[in-house]
């Protein structure tokens, strides 16, 4: 699903994506799907929640992890630092206007409002997240895959009900799915 993509059409899309980026790296993958897969079409929804996966096993922000991998799977090296690049930029200016003047204004009524429905747009667009890459990981031609279900839910637990670290979970997921496959074959 591969199409040619030039490093300044990567630059600008991931620059859109920075601008609203709030939330971090998680709040931002309902736009990184939206732009990449849904718009675009650079991507398809198997190659993102691949892509995803990388991003968020390697160290570093999710966002950054999926702009330098998607930039280089689209155009190479210039392409990873061009998207790379796009995704930071927004960000490294925001805090830059704030260092140089706009945090006095933070704790205003007006900015006490704004943050209140950024942070609720944000819960929305990490629900969306949820439900596109849920979608993509545990519906298989059309069916409910209950292998993977059942992982996600103990991960879910490992995490929630146990309060263990997320590395517990994504390693203990792992070991889980390789066991069920090579010694049951499932």
């Amino acid at each position: 699903m591969l199409k040619l993509v030039s490093p300044l059409e990567l630059f600008i899309v991931f620059f859109k994506i920075g601008l609203f980026m709030f939330g971090g790296g998680y709040g931002g993958i309902a736009l990184l799907h939206k732009e990449l897969v849904e718009i675009n079409k650079w991507l398809s929804d198997e190659e993102f929640v691949e892509i995803l996966g990388i991003a968020e096993s390697t160290p570093g922000p999710v966002a950054i992890n999926s702009a330098t991998y998607i930039g280089y799977k689209l155009c190479g090296v210039l392409g990873s630092l061009t998207a790379t690049l796009g995704v930071v930029l927004p960000a490294y200016l925001v805090i830059l206007a704030i260092a140089a003047g706009l945090s006095k204004y933070l704790d205003t009524p007006l900015a006490k409002v704004l943050f209140r429905g950024i942070n609720a747009a944000v819960v929305a667009l990490i629900f969306i997240a949820l439900l596109k890459v849920g979608q993509t990981v545990l519906i298989k031609n059309g069916v409910l895959d209950l292998i993977s279900l059942a992982i996600g839910v103990i991960a879910f637990l490992i995490v929630y009900a146990l309060n263990q670290h997320p590395i517990v979970a994504i390693l203990t997921s792992a070991g889980l799915s390789l066991t069920l496959k090579f010694l049951f074959g499932i």
